[in-house]
């Protein structure tokens, strides 16, 4: 244990028996300096979430809407109803063309069965022919009354083919009835409700996908070789519920507005917790291409609250509160904009979770900084000289 740890326990005990009577306990605690550093700079560019699955759910047979019981909110899962049309109709044609399969089978039957019946008639005169006991003329006539038979049954078999493809069109149209969710998702709106009439094509419901979100933002120009150049990681933040999440660039839109000039992009961001919802806005943080000086803080030195982000720092070793506005990224640390940090300012980066402002603060890691681990060494050296001269008093006294 070094000289400067000993007189900071110390100072920890020396704090802690003050504290009993006088105020708050002293905080454990380990600081980081801020700095003023070059890094490559960055922008925001707003933009939104949305979904990569969107669909107009519409009716594809013409209908009376007999069943429709979603609201806008509601989950749905793939396959599952939407909606139910007056099928009645549909299921008679269905039966209609099974009854003429059901014909056309017979009538296949009847024409095998006449096909055979020819073809032993041919077989007959045949034979005949060879002992010379009938004329080419009756020959020619079993022929042709064979080939006729044939055809027939070529003609009930195909028969029988158009039927069952009109049963399967007429049983696709009875499904078609019932409309359900080409994905899971959410409905966001209906457009129809029980009892209407629905022309083909007409839309039901709109669902969106909640398991296939994107971010898009608008970029300048100059962003966009700087985000080519890069490593496609931008940090996106949503102001919904006042968090970063960590993205990765999917594609730049090879053209821009010709308005604005911007270049959208396509975001795939993180979102474990499923609290991301399509409309949401966002803020993308991206490169300008250009680098400057910028203050930069540890990570960990944040925290939130209502108000917005902070952190704590060391004010002659009382914990106080410096509000912070979070610029962008920059090497694993983040560049921020307060009026109350400078250079070399001392942050909480352990400890922080539940410290409040005014508390006092016994620096862990004192050794790292002179000028604090000055201060404990003389705070120490204060409270012992103190107990000696309330040790010295005791005894006097006694």
């Amino acid at each position: 244990m070094s000289m400067l740890h000993r007189l900071g326990v110390l100072a920890l005990v020396a704090m802690s028996t003050m504290a009993a009577a006088q105020g708050p306990p002293p905080a454990n605690a380990r600081l980081d300096a801020v700095r003023e550093e070059i890094v490559a700079q960055q922008r925001a560019a707003t933009g939104q979430i949305v979904s990569l699955r969107r669909s107009a759910v519409a009716t594809q047979e013409p209908g009376l809407v007999l069943e429709l019981d979603l609201e806008p909110g509601d989950l749905v899962e793939q396959g599952a109803v939407i909606a139910r049309l007056d099928d009645s109709r549909a299921r008679l044609d269905v039966l209609r063309w099974e009854a003429r399969i059901e014909a056309d089978k017979a009538m296949i039957e009847q024409r095998e069965a006449e096909v055979a019946r020819a073809d032993r008639e041919l077989e007959r005169i045949e034979q005949l022919a060879v002992r010379a006991s009938t004329g080419p003329g009756e020959m020619d006539l079993v022929r042709t009354e064979v080939l006729t038979r044939r055809a027939q049954l070529s003609e009930a078999k195909a028969s029988l083919r158009v039927s069952e493809s009109e049963l399967a069109l007429a049983q696709r149209r009875l499904d078609d009835m019932t409309i359900r969710a080409p994905f899971k998702g959410r409905v966001v709106s209906k457009q129809t409700e029980a009892g209407q009439w629905l022309a083909q094509g007409a839309p039901v419901v709109t669902i969106v996908s909640l398991d296939q979100l994107e971010a898009r933002a608008d970029i300048p120009e100059r962003s966009v070789g700087a985000l080519q150049r890069g490593n496609g990681s931008i940090s996106v933040f949503v102001p919904a519920f006042g968090r970063y999440l960590e993205g990765q660039l999917v594609e730049i839109v090879p053209e821009a507005d010709s308005l604005s000039r911007l270049f959208p992009i396509r975001i795939r961001v993180t979102d474990p917790e499923g609290m991301l919802r399509p409309g949401m806005s966002l803020s993308a943080t991206v490169p300008t291409g250009e680098t400057g000086p910028a203050l930069t803080i540890s990570p960990d030195a944040i925290l939130r609250n209502q108000a917005g982000e902070f952190v704590y720092f060391d004010a002659g070793g009382i914990a106080q509160v410096a509000p912070i506005t979070r610029l962008f990224s920059a090497g694993g640390r983040v560049a921020v904009r307060s009026p109350m940090l400078r250079e070399g300012s001392l942050l909480v980066v352990e400890g922080n979770e539940r410290m409040f402002p005014g508390q006092p603060l016994n620096v862990l890691n004192a050794d790292d900084f002179p000028e604090v681990a000055q201060r404990q060494a003389e705070a120490a050296a204060a409270a012992a000289e103190a107990q000696n001269g309330r040790n010295r008093g005791n005894g006097r006294g006694g």
